[in-house]
């Protein structure tokens, strides 16, 4: 039996104390991106291109009165570059959203994201963590390379599920062994043992992690769940939970970079 006050699972409700902090986080989000310049857009709950973001299994799809398939948002970096590219057509590069995202069968996702057109990850990185900065937040923070384990995968034949799901039984190359303990700047000083493929990709890693003013922990060969990353792309973390998450990715032929804030996520360690 379903009550008239029952919620489906995956909803969110706010009331009280907590809607309130949600309220303050999303006010000090828009104080900093109108600081740094970002304008505002609010984009449509449905949206015809999501498979090219998410596995169809994420979607929550239906139909148009034309019987086209559409989903509700699922994820808003796509389509947000599209708008401003083609509909839009506006001079302003870097744009910020406050919006919640839907994934199968039911779940709800608050966000807190920015888009920036021909944006560097460093820069969009540098906008995320000036945010958990006014809310006097700290958290690890992971950066990975997508090129990475596409390169080990072609080179060792290697299946990108196998990198994913970290198969390491199968990891036979001693470079690969020794891949696999990377996890800081110093790791990769020496680039001569790894083959000549994924150099460059590590060089970039590497060179971007000595950018940002903070301490980095990477993660060469992490696999990102959202298809469209082409590059650099990280996580923030707090314990099993992601705070935020970016990277870089190519829409229309124009490389930008992007973030999401999960403000449940968030909203849980202010909470508690």
């Amino acid at each position: 039996m379903i009550f008239a006050h029952d919620i489906p699972d995956g909803a969110k409700l706010y009331f009280g104390k907590k809607a309130k902090i949600k309220r303050e986080i999303e006010h000090i989000a828009s104080e900093v991106f109108e600081n740094e310049e970002y304008e505002e857009i609010v984009s449509p709950y449905f949206s015809y291109h999501q498979l090219e973001a998410l596995d169809e299994r994420e979607l929550i799809r239906f139909t148009d009165a034309e019987n086209r398939t559409l989903a509700l948002r699922g994820d808003s970096s796509i389509d947000i570059i599209r708008i401003v590219l083609k509909r839009l057509k506006s001079e302003a590069k870097k744009w910020f959203y406050i919006q919640p995202v839907f994934r199968a069968p039911s779940t709800e996702i608050n966000q807190i994201g920015a888009e920036w057109l021909e944006g560097s990850i460093e820069d969009v990185l540098n906008t995320n963590l000036n945010i958990l900065k006014r809310l006097n937040k700290s958290y690890p923070l992971i950066l990975s390379h997508i090129q990475i384990p596409k390169k080990v995968s072609e080179i060792t034949g290697i299946e990108m599920d196998d990198i994913k799901k970290m198969r390491i039984y199968k990891f036979n190359e001693p470079w690969l062994k020794e891949l696999l303990r990377v996890d800081s700047i110093e790791d990769l000083e020496d680039l001569s043992i790894y083959p000549k493929e994924i150099r460059e990709y590590l060089e970039e890693l590497k060179t971007v992690a000595k950018k940002i003013n903070y301490d980095i922990i990477l993660a060469p060969l992490y696999v990102a769940n959202l298809r469209y990353y082409t590059g650099l792309f990280y996580r923030i973390i707090n314990k099993n939970d992601v705070i935020a998450k970016g990277g870089e990715y190519v829409v229309e032929g124009t490389t930008s970079s992007g973030f999401s804030i999960y403000t449940d996520n968030l909203l849980k360690d202010l909470n508690d």
